[in-house]
């Protein structure tokens, strides 16, 4: 789905600053590199960072930096979603997750087929790929060869959290803009503006401080499914016997459940690890500090063991989007958990 216009305040003056030296070069020349990639950790304003981009490019009478208008013809279009010259390509969604989902070699065939049509309205036609670093094989290496030529007056876009796994080829025929984490004041005040004036609460404190730089993960940690699982994280640690089963059940449900439940250990843990080194570190879930230092003063528990424990979560992430037994993973995942911290 296309990102609405406009983005939040925050999000643009996080990231306005990476764009200025491509905005300059088109002002000066009306020129602009045929294929963009542009990188960064999953929520931290990729999609967002590119349709301002384009509308600010389309903007017949544009501002500053990356401002435009917002009453010319184009930024009326951009409005309402009415870009005649936008292909916007999402990777197919995955049976739970969307983010699970990869880019087939359809849609290339399909966008083929429009590659020889001139720009209907605007100065250039433009082909976002959104996350391009889910694209199947046969479908990089079908884009690869309209990106070695490509036709006049089109420009691609790509977006990838892991710029490794595009092809080299790929790689070297893109200008790259790496978009850095977010702070989590950042984070809580795009949450802000995302939400209302009126979006304020502890819990969303906690979640802009577990986002690790990413709004949408910000936003995963908001929902009542993941403060569930964290109730039952924290109900397993006190007592593992009975909630062991409830805590496996809530795990594999599906792939997502079990990606939460990750992120929700890690940060649970990551809070001690961090207290060990720094005891005056900013809590992530400093609503917990209390009932935390005193399980793991009666436990004893290490740095070492939670370094170990974190390695093999790390470990088990590996499998959370491959098609396996859920629940065997899910046990596979607390194992370690149960035979370093609880036995």
């Amino acid at each position: 789905m296309i990102p609405s216009l406009p983005i939040a305040p925050a999000m643009l003056s996080a990231h306005e600053d990476k764009f200025s030296n491509l905005v300059e070069k088109y002002e000066r020349q009306k020129k602009i590199h045929p294929t963009i990639l542009i990188t960064g950790l999953e929520g931290t304003g990729k999609r967002s960072m590119v349709i301002h981009l384009i509308q600010r490019l389309f903007c017949d009478t544009p501002g500053k930096n990356l401002d435009a208008c917002g009453n010319c013809k184009s930024c009326k279009r951009s409005k309402q979603n009415q870009w005649l010259d936008l292909f916007w390509l999402e990777p197919e969604t995955g049976e739970d997750d969307a983010r699970l989902g990869t880019h087939k070699i359809d849609a290339f065939r399909e966008l083929k087929t429009k590659l020889g049509l001139g720009p209907m309205e605007e100065p250039f036609k433009v082909v976002v790929i959104t996350n391009a670093d889910r694209m199947t094989l046969q479908a990089a290496n079908s884009i690869l060869k309209t990106l070695e030529e490509p036709p006049p007056n089109w420009v691609f876009i790509l977006t990838a959290a892991d710029a490794s796994r595009l092809l080299p080829t790929i790689l070297s025929r893109c200008m790259e803009i790496k978009l850095r984490p977010l702070d989590a004041q950042e984070v809580y005040t795009i949450l802000q503006q995302i939400q209302g004036p009126e979006f304020q609460s502890a819990k969303a404190r906690i979640a802009s401080r577990a986002a690790e730089g990413s709004v949408s993960r910000a936003q995963y940690f908001l929902e009542d499914e993941t403060w569930k699982i964290r109730d039952q994280l924290l109900g397993f640690l006190s007592n593992p016997a009975s909630e062991w089963m409830r805590l496996i059940e809530s795990f594999s449900t599906s792939q997502r459940a079990l990606q939460l439940s990750l992120d929700l250990i890690e940060s649970l843990l990551m809070d001690l690890l961090k207290n060990s080194i720094e005891p005056k570190h900013i809590w992530v879930h400093e609503d917990q500090k209390e009932f935390l230092l005193q399980w793991q003063e009666s436990k004893n528990i290490t740095p070492e063991k939670i370094l170990f424990v974190l390695t093999q979560i790390a470990e088990k992430r590996r499998f959370t989007t491959l098609t396996l037994n859920s629940k065997l993973l899910a046990q596979e995942t607390l194992i370690p958990l149960l035979e370093t911290f609880i036995s």
